[in-house]
């Protein structure tokens, strides 16, 4: 997503569009030769549960294919053999389609991301039509490999957001060529990116103090563009007229205008047109646009507002590419909710689950699996087969392809993923994936061609990952059974006034092990038993069937900043960093999270959706932003100060603009100075002291992250910083956590021996930057294996809080065992934070959560949450707005 008036419609423009300009007049340059994909033999794959995404899923089922194309889908006893074919065993696995994502910016905007790299908006005139990402391309973008991994065999690759219209897309196949060209997608057509909405008005009205400054101006901006690319296509057609009767008198032809050319050729319908555009009565103004100027839209993207005009969408059969629960980060984005998919499918219109992410690309599986899931618990009755047209076959028709790839149907492209685990489960892995045929992920091996950029050590450390993970237990395997997925179980509990509460006959995590059929009483605030078998419920507890249902403690959250940012782009709600002036200020140790937390953040009741009551928010910038708190969901800061938070590596450097040297330099003096402050405060009060680093509240606030008493959170990812790290905390004395992490795995043992903790975001796994060059996905799993605490975090964004569970099955599914993941999120983050929590034990606070399902799991649910013994409201606004449109007025 890096960086849409009422109209009368005029009749001439709307006429009827003139025929093809001659050969003078061409679109595009002439296409390099297609690099051609050939499967070296013929595959069967048998035994499998084989979901076509067209129809049903087919037990025991057989997907066979021949030079790059379908042959035969079906029960395993009907599907033949080619000859000479390679017999995959598929028992115990699942086939489907190949993921195809209708909105990503792989290749354009790149890892590392560099200046380099960074070739996703031409953000130098509001209207670019005449540049297009296939330009852009660097075909060497590790995330592409990423990509495959996740089960990915075709993409939409788009120009950034900042133009009213931003370029044309350029449909790509997920083979790993050498060139743009040798990826296109063959015989599909180039899209035209075009964006409504805050983006050209910041980048333009904000930034450039130019126009567009407002909608109103956007919306001139597109009117204008296409009727200049009216006249274009009139004056080529006027000369063609006259060449042809008078051609002594028809002069040269007029000059080739690129810009004009390729919005001719959407007025023509030769480029399908995908809209960035979030607000429901901005789509609603675009339809007109597009009426007037008589193109169609393909579709909308990011649409967080569909589901408030999914009638007309589906009636102009308009796509819909949204997200399953990105929502929040700007206004545009504020009432984004998780049923929006649902709605527009149930509305007869295409929906589509897209990524706009690098990291989001490889697990668009799950992300459908998740919409689906939260559509059910809404009531909407969304199948398995809908949810996986979601990232098969609607994105393959947003890209115009539908008739070749997006479902299994023979004489389609031989585009085939086997995965371990149910497709849209949060634990699944893509053993192998084909497209056209040919093999461009294995589990056992990685992307059958690393990168350039990881050829060698790099490759052997990131790009490959870890092949041999365990698969992620089922509760089954775990000696549980709890599970219910529909009746009274599943449903959120009603709302208690009771000061006690007795769980009974539940499947509890203690934060050290599971214990089946256990009573737990819970009074005044804390744990009072937890005993195994029934027992009789205490006089005044109000009791809760436990029967099919998980207790756990409630999930934290250890680096966020929940609390002090309601909307990420909106600068009035933003209370984490100084700014200004004030932001040159590199120390910071006594600013305090406590006193910007927004108790009545409409953030809370969304996170407690995930089953989260509490977080670690932590200010944020300089060399040291000060301090954090512990905050839990119902935004009561329960203990400060809980940590002081440092930053070396890039963000260090940009705080002191220096090297990294001088960040350690700077970090040595003040420690230094606060320890020579702590033991000689007199002196310093009476001036007899040599200036110091910082002032007297810093150096104060200081003294006990000196006592180690306060433990320091220092956001480091490369090895030399998290080495430094450890140097810093023997040298003074200092008890650190580890945040970020991208390169800890490397020195595990270093970071067991000195029991410092590491915070980790689990799908991060990109060369995000120089300092992340050897991130990977089984980090998590590495790092405990070698001993090391390992708390799991969505490290920063306060509306993807509620996916904290998902983050830690991700970890699971990359090998991290279950139990850690839960303690991850849990146990361990107290413990790390010397907080009284995160477990279920007596004397405990009660800070808990009762599941319907694994808590890990996207298919589960929060049924009751209880903060301090006290049962708090599972709804949100998201909710609230659900209700209102679920109808729409007629």
């Amino acid at each position: 997503m890096r960086t849409p008036f009422l109209l009368l419609a005029l009749a001439a423009a709307c006429a009827t569009v003139p025929e093809a300009p001659p050969t003078s007049e061409k679109p595009t340059p002439p296409p390099a030769p297609a690099r051609v994909w050939k499967q070296p033999r013929a595959v069967v794959v048998r035994h499998a549960t084989v979901m076509p995404a067209s129809g049903p899923a087919i037990e025991d089922g057989a997907v066979s294919f021949v030079d790059g194309r379908l042959a035969a889908v079906g029960r395993n006893a009907d599907v033949v053999s080619p000859p000479g074919a390679e017999e995959v065993d598929g028992t115990g696995l699942y086939v489907t389609p190949g993921i195809i994502d209708a909105h990503s910016h792989l290749g354009v905007y790149a890892s590392p991301s560099t200046f380099s790299n960074d070739d996703g908006n031409e953000a130098t005139a509001p209207v670019t039509a005449e540049v297009s990402a296939e330009h852009g391309f660097w075909p060497q973008d590790p995330g592409l490999r990423r990509a495959a991994a996740g089960g990915i065999t075709s993409l939409l690759v788009l120009p950034g957001s900042a133009n009213l219209i931003g370029g044309r897309g350029f449909p790509a196949k997920l083979h790993f060529g050498r060139s743009a060209a040798e990826m296109r997608f063959p015989g599909a057509k180039d899209v035209l990116k075009m964006a409504c909405g805050e983006n050209p008005r910041r980048v333009y009205g904000e930034g450039k103090k130019m126009a567009p400054a407002t909608r109103m101006g956007n919306v001139a901006g597109y009117r204008q563009a296409f009727a200049q690319a009216r006249e274009y296509m009139n004056k080529w057609e006027d000369w063609r007229k006259k060449q042809k009767e008078k051609p002594d008198e028809a002069g040269p032809e007029p000059l080739r205008d690129l810009k004009l050319e390729t919005l001719a050729e959407v007025l023509r319908g030769n480029i399908l047109v995908q809209n960035h555009c979030y607000r429901a009565d901005e789509m609603a103004v675009m339809l007109q646009v597009a009426e007037e100027a008589g193109y169609q839209i393909r579709a909308f993207h990011h649409a967080l507002e569909a589901y408030k005009l999914r009638d007309r969408l589906a009636e102009k059969n308009v796509a819909v590419a949204t997200w399953a629960d990105w929502w929040g980060f700007k206004m545009e984005a504020w009432d984004g909710i998780p049923e929006n998919a649902a709605l527009v499918s149930q509305a007869g219109g295409k929906a589509v689950i897209h990524s706009d992410s690098e990291y989001g690309i490889q697990r668009l599986n799950q992300e459908a699996g998740k919409a689906m899931w939260r559509a059910r618990e809404s009531g909407i009755p969304v199948t398995e087969e809908e949810a996986l047209r979601w990232v098969t076959l609607h994105p393959a028709w947003v890209m115009g392809v539908d008739g070749v790839t997006g479902s299994l149907e023979p004489g389609k492209m031989a585009d085939v993923v086997l995965w371990k685990g149910h497709p849209l489960s949060v634990y699944a892995r893509a053993q192998r994936v084909w497209a056209d045929g040919v093999v461009t992920y294995d589990a056992a091996t990685g992307a059958v061609e690393a990168s350039d950029f990881e050829v060698g050590d790099s490759a052997a450390n990131a790009a490959k990952l870890v092949a041999g993970a365990a698969p992620a237990p089922s509760l089954e395997e775990l000696g549980l059974t709890a599970r219910c997925d529909a009746g009274a179980c599943a449903r959120p509990l009603p709302l208690a006034q009771e000061a006690c509460t007795a769980f009974q006959d539940v499947t509890a995590f203690t934060g050290a092990t599971w214990l089946q059929g256990a009573t737990v009483v819970v009074k005044d605030g804390k744990v009072q038993s937890v005993l195994v078998g029934h027992v009789p419920v205490p006089a005044g507890c109000a009791a809760v069937d436990g029967k099919g249902r998980l207790l756990t403690p409630g999930l934290i959250d250890p680096l966020t900043e929940l609390g002090l940012v309601e909307v990420g782009a909106e600068e009035s709600t933003q209370d984490e960093a100084l700014r200004g002036d004030a932001a040159k200020q590199d120390v910071r140790a006594a600013l305090q999270a406590a006193d910007s937390v927004n108790a009545a953040s409409a953030v809370f009741p969304v996170v407690r959706l995930g089953g989260v009551t509490g977080a670690v928010s932590a200010p944020q910038g300089g060399l040291v932003s000060g301090q954090s708190a512990f905050v839990t969901t119902d935004g009561t800061v329960r203990q400060t100060p809980l940590a002081m938070h440092l930053n070396l590596g890039r963000a260090g450097r940009d705080a002191v603009s220096g090297s990294r040297a001088l960040v350690l330099e700077r970090v040595r003096e003040l420690l230094f100075d606060a320890r020579e402050y702590g033991r000689r405060k007199a002196d310093f009060e009476q001036r007899r002291m040599r200036d110091v680093a910082a002032s007297r509240l810093d150096l104060e606030a200081l003294q006990p992250v000196l006592a180690g008493k306060l433990p320091v959170v220092v956001r480091a990812d490369r090895v030399s910083d998290i080495r430094a790290t450890l140097t810093l905390a023997k040298e003074y004395g200092l008890k650190p956590i580890i945040a970020g992490g991208g390169e800890a795995w490397m020195v595990a043992q270093e970071l067991a021996a000195a029991k410092v903790p590491v915070i980790l975001q689990p799908t991060r796994n990109l060369p995000a930057d120089f300092d992340r060059l050897s991130s990977r996905g089984d980090a998590a799993a590495l790092l405990r294996a070698a001993g090391v605490k390992v708390l799991i975090s969505v490290m920063g964004e306060p509306p993807m809080v509620r996916t904290l569970a998902q983050e830690a099955g991700n970890a699971v599914a990359w090998g991290l065992p279950h139990a850690d993941a839960l303690r991850a999120v849990t146990q361990d983050v107290a413990e790390a934070y010397s907080l009284d929590g995160g477990r279920i034990a007596p004397g405990a606070p009660a800070d808990l959560v009762l599941w319907n399902g694994d808590p890990l799991e996207s298919s589960s649910r929060p049924v009751g949450m209880w903060l301090a013994g006290k049962q708090v409201p599972l709804t949100s606004r998201q909710q609230a707005l659900f209700e209102k449109y679920k109808t729409l007025a007629k």
